[in-house]
């Protein structure tokens, strides 16, 4: 008898202490999932900062390199699945875009995702860019999700297009003349020789040619002849020429009794360009030759 009482009071304090186990489990899992529901609920938008370098001209367009830093302000780790970065003009036209695949950020922590593309030539015309960039945070804790969009926007300043054309490189430009006699007068030939020594094709247009005698600080306009726009092809050097009838009188007598100048100057100026864009590098040339080869004139 007595050990069956024994039993009954062993199995009660069995019950009660299952029964405390199990409350103060329950009470934990309970502020367990609360905790996680507030965790999620509070996760903030990570910081992000983009950056953007123009690195190089090539045949496609003006590559560039993005570097998209993205600071996790939260005590938990998020994940970016991909970001979608998209470049325009200010006329919203996309001139460029790419995907940069996104991965894991750890707590409190800054994580760079890198990618490299192109952007259209006509963008060059444009002084600003804007920068759009889209993607998504997922965060996974327990057996609880969420999900955030975000989306950023920031403005790309478009460098200097000579910089990159010509960057370590020069222009051989050369300016061949000759001097023929003629019925009328002095026939002169002035030509320009360009070579292009950068990797993009390049158009030389607004060519105008111009002589002139100079006598002391004054400078007289002989003739002048302007060209049609001619193609410079990549690491190829053209020639373009102008002939310029200049009448006896004109060349002799501009300056009163004074026969020859003392220089004859020649004079060329246009733009080079890259084709398809407005963007253009003027180009102005001046060259002086001894008026004395007047009495060496082929006459051929």
């Amino acid at each position: 008898m007595k050990n069956k009482i024994l039993n009954n009071r062993i199995l009660k304090i069995f019950l009660v202490i299952i029964i405390l186990i199990s409350i103060i489990l329950f009470g934990y899992f309970v502020i367990n999932i609360t905790s996680v529901k507030e965790t999620i609920e509070n996760i903030k938008i990570p910081e992000i900062n983009v950056e953007a370098d123009f690195e190089k001209l090539t045949d496609e367009g003006l590559e560039y390199s993005i570097n998209v830093n993205v600071f996790n302000p939260n005590n938990i780790e998020i994940k970016i699945t991909e970001f979608s970065i998209a470049l325009k003009t200010d006329k919203n036209k996309v001139v460029g875009s790419l995907s940069i695949k996104g991965g894991i950020i750890k707590p409190e922590s800054t994580s760079t995702f890198k990618s490299k593309s192109e952007i259209l030539f006509e963008a060059i015309d444009a002084e600003i860019l804007k920068l759009t960039i889209n993607g998504e945070v997922v965060v996974k804790l327990s057996n609880f999700n969420k999900n955030l969009s975000f989306s950023i926007e920031t403005k790309v300043i478009i460098p200097d297009i000579a910089d990159f054309i010509f960057k370590n490189k020069t222009i051989d430009i050369e300016i061949p003349a000759q001097f023929k006699l003629r019925v009328k007068g002095i026939l002169g030939i002035v030509g320009v020789k360009i070579f292009n020594p950068s990797e993009i094709p390049l158009v030389l247009k607004n060519v105008i040619f111009r002589i002139y005698r100079v006598d002391e600080n004054k400078k007289t306009l002989l003739g002048e002849q302007d060209m049609n726009p001619d193609d410079i092809s990549t690491k190829e050097q053209i020639y373009v020429n102008a002939e310029i009838l200049i009448p006896f009188r004109k060349f002799f007598f501009s300056a009163g009794l004074k026969f020859l100048p003392d220089w004859i100057m020649l004079e060329i100026e246009g733009n080079l360009s890259i084709a398809g864009t407005r963007q253009i590098i003027p180009l102005s040339i001046k060259a002086y030759v001894d008026p004395h080869l007047i009495r060496r004139l082929d006459k051929t």
